[in-house]
Parts: C-alpha cells; structure tokens; sequence
C-alpha cells in the first residue's frame, strides 16, 4: 500500500510535470528502444514519459542507462523534454495507481500517445488498466500502439468512440447479406435515409468498410454481431 505522504507527493510532482496542453508519449521502456523512435517518427510528440521498472532505477545496469540516455539524448536534440517514471512491477495495484494518477493529469486537449511496445508485460496491461478506468470518469484524448516487427504504425482508440445500439446491431448484422436499403427499411422500420446516415456512422467508427460498391464487416464489426448472436436470433424467432 502507499501511504498517504507518499500520494501526495506523487501528485504535487505530476501537477508539476504536466503543466500545458501538449502532445504526449507514454512509452514503456524496454532494451530494444526502436518502438519509440519508430513512433516518433509519426507522432511528433512535444513530451516524452517513459514508464521504467524499478530495477531500471535500483540495479543501475549499464546496457539500460545506456539506452535511456541515448532515448533522453535524442530528444534533447529535438527539444523534447524527458520524464522518466519509475514503477513496481510485481505490485500491480500499487503500479496501477500511480499510472492512473498520471494519466489522470491530461485534458482533452492533451494528445496522447501510449506505446505499448515494450517493457514487462505487467507494465503495458497496468498502463492500459489505469487509462481505462480513467477515461470512465473524464474524456482523454488518447491513442495506443504496438509496433510490430515489420516497424508499422497503426495507432488506435484506447476505447471505440462510437457503440452500437440495437439498431445499429441489427444493421450490422445484415451488412453481409448483400440486401439492399428497401429491404433493410423493412427489416429494422425506419426510413432508407436514417439508414444511410446510420451506415456512415459506423463506416466513420471502423465496424464497416466500403468496398466498391458493397459494404463488408470489418473485424470489429464482426465481433460486435457475433457478441449479439444469440439475442438476434431470439428476437427474430418473437417475429
């Protein structure tokens, strides 16, 4: 557990960090540090935290002070200051805590970026964890990225903007069956341009992509209606 004087302190010195709206870089450190150049290289952040076990801080291991002041080096020369923060990995919660705090310090205006390439694997789900459970209270603007072998960039939505409703559902559920808005009209009762405005929205939220001339599931949208298969079967078997 962290005692109260140490909670306090751990604030006051976040408030301090994060004064102004900027872009961000929440990295998780690991040896192998390309993940944040290669992140860097599209986000232009104006801030970089990275997210460091304790062991980085207590063992003073020579190969890892090397990399972090190569990390902090480079951003010098971009004029990018450097925080570096350092958790406890094998006390989740108590990690956990201290990264919510930190998240916790962003606005909406904030751009930020979480990479969640490297480090333990307790650090990136802790980090996920405490940016979840603050984006229930308050809105931050924050995107994620793993950065795999091939070195792609794909950030995405730490949580979807946009949730189905039942009708949105039901749509989804008939995209695949290539029937056309006269039918979808009969199927859901509503008018043809309630569904379009519809299909747009979830074409804009990543649950349907236009190919051509048809739309298609993508494989978010896939899971949504199969999440729901069972309760649309129900409701068409009541008809």
């Amino acid at each position: 557990m962290i005692n109260n004087n140490k909670l306090k302190s751990i604030i006051l010195k976040y408030k301090k960090v994060i004064k102004d709206h900027m872009r961000t870089q929440i990295a998780t450190f690991a040896k192998i540090t390309e993940h944040i150049y290669v992140a860097e290289r599209h986000f232009h952040t104006e801030k970089l935290i990275l997210i460091l076990s304790d062991e980085n801080q207590n063992e003073k291991e020579e190969e890892i002070e090397s990399k972090i002041n190569e990390i902090s080096e480079f951003y010098k020369k971009l004029n990018v200051p450097t925080e570096k923060i350092y958790v406890n990995y094998k006390n989740f919660m108590e990690m956990t805590l201290l990264l919510a705090i930190l998240v916790n310090k962003f606005t909406f205006d904030d751009e930020i970026l979480i990479n969640l390439s490297g480090a333990r694997r307790s650090i990136p789900i802790s980090l996920i964890y405490a940016s979840t459970f603050i984006s229930n209270f308050k809105d931050i603007n924050i995107k994620c990225v793993v950065i795999p072998d091939d070195k792609t960039y794909t950030p995405f939505n730490l949580l979807p903007n946009y949730l189905p409703d039942e009708i949105d559902i039901k749509l989804l559920s008939r995209i695949s069956k290539k029937i056309t808005l006269t039918d979808l009209e009969d199927y859901l009762g509503i008018k043809q341009p309630t569904i379009s405005m519809r299909l747009k929205k979830l074409e804009k939220h990543g649950y349907i992509v236009l190919t051509g001339r048809n739309r298609e599931l993508t494989n978010l949208g896939k899971i949504v209606v199969d999440i729901n298969k069972s309760e649309l079967i129900e409701n068409s078997e009541k008809k």
